[in-house]
């Protein structure tokens, strides 16, 4: 039978998460699991739905593509409520939703589901019923670590076209992902915010202790000149890539190529560096109000706080 995420919420980060805990589940479950197409994975043939398998990848990332994204979104908006729908109907089939509340799309027929059902419990049943299944919260740790090795090699292959080519930067370089945006907006996230001093005073200290000499600094706000300014002052070379909606198309293969060469990285808690990091590097840094910095080693990142907010 088969378990269709039709959505698990969020922008790319948030979806190689999902792939990275389906995939642990095809390696554990003898039934098939499938995504959705979203607007940021879409499968490799371009259908509606594609199948995670163990060895092979039917998906490709999405570039930024402002006219086709809108249609998708719109596309996208009615399949996945007319899935749910059929499947609420079907005597044979079931729709379910997991996760908080707030986080559901609106308007998504289907039983809500406990936070704490496992994932056996849910296969389970699917060997039974078809199901598709929309929400945050679908994941299984302890599978992700089990098969850790067999999910790493299996995600890296659809990041190939980005990390086979070299950046003009060598690689004894900090990658700093700085994101603020809606990490502003969301009161929960409070945490996960940090002033430039904070940012300043973790990256130099992360840069002496890794003998580092240069930063990649990527971020979704506009960087004072101070604030490189003062990292130069330091001996440190900066290169500054904004991420903003003017830079979309380049910034997905900057990000990942610089990302993957990089000796050492810091962020705070965006899914987009822990999932691509934990493809790549075992441990990450964070800047810390009350120590130096906070270094997070990735297979307890969905326990340690603040990136438990973020990551779990």
């Amino acid at each position: 039978m088969t378990l269709i995420l039709s959505s698990g919420g969020g922008r790319l980060g948030n979806q190689i998460l999902n792939l990275i805990h389906l995939t642990a589940l095809s390696n554990e479950y003898d039934i098939e699991f499938k995504k959705l197409s979203d607007l940021f994975i879409e499968a490799q043939d371009k259908s509606i739905i594609y199948k995670i398998e163990k060895n092979n990848i039917n998906w490709r990332i999405m570039y930024e593509d402002k006219e086709k994204n809108l249609f998708n979104k719109i596309f996208l908006k009615f399949f996945i409520r007319l899935i749910h729908f059929l499947f609420y109907i079907s005597p044979n089939k079931k729709s379910y939703k997991i996760g908080y509340k707030n986080n559901f799309p609106k308007f998504i027929i289907g039983k809500k589901l406990s936070n704490n059902i496992t994932s056996y419990e849910l296969v389970k049943e699917s060997k039974i019923f078809d199901i598709v299944l929309t929400g945050w919260g679908f994941r299984d740790w302890e599978l992700v670590f089990k098969y850790k090795d067999q999910v790493v090699k299996n995600i890296s292959k659809g990041f190939d076209i980005f990390t086979k080519t070299k950046n003009d930067c060598q690689n004894n370089y900090l990658f700093v992902h700085i994101r603020r945006s809606d990490f502003l907006r969301i009161n929960q996230l409070e945490e996960l915010n940090f002033s430039d001093s904070l940012w300043l005073k973790s990256i130099i200290k992360i840069a002496f202790f890794e003998s580092i000499k240069s930063v990649v600094i990527f971020s979704d706000s506009n960087i004072c000149n101070s604030f490189i300014s003062s990292l130069n002052s330091k001996g440190i070379d900066v290169i500054f890539l904004h991420t903003g909606k003017e830079n979309n198309g380049n910034f997905l293969e900057f990000f990942v190529r610089y990302l993957y060469g990089a000796k050492a990285v810091i962020c705070n808690a965006s899914t987009l560096v822990m999932s691509i990091s934990f493809l790549y590097h075992d441990f990450i840094y964070l800047p810390s109000r009350k120590k130096e910095f906070q270094r997070l080693d990735l297979n307890q990142a969905h326990t340690s706080f603040p990136s438990s907010l973020n990551w779990k």
